[in-house]
């Protein structure tokens, strides 16, 4: 399983009203699709994570705020991803 497979199921089960999309290139294989988009109702703003093949570290950025950051780890990913969106980090299982 890739980071960001775990990412996305630790989010969506702590939240699930979370929507979440990769990218879709016009030449799979040839473009870079490692950009994921999430997104909340309850949240005016998008967050993403990038990595070329999906696994740490991610690119973290969102529509508030302009600077990026870096998720060297999962739960860094999962935790991000959770307060840019203004939502309670997952608990650990």
């Amino acid at each position: 399983m890739r980071d960001i497979d775990e990412i996305i199921r630790t989010l969506t089960s702590a939240h699930p009203e979370l929507s979440h999309e990769q990218l879709k290139v016009l030449n799979p294989g040839a473009d870079d699709d490692g950009l994921w988009f999430f997104r909340h109702p309850d949240c005016p703003y998008e967050v993403q994570l990038e990595s070329p093949r999906g696994q740490c570290p991610f690119l973290f950025e969102t529509d508030e705020r302009h600077a990026p950051d870096t998720a060297c780890t999962v739960a860094e990913a999962v935790s991000m991803v959770a307060r840019g969106l203004g939502l309670a980090p997952p608990q650990p299982n």
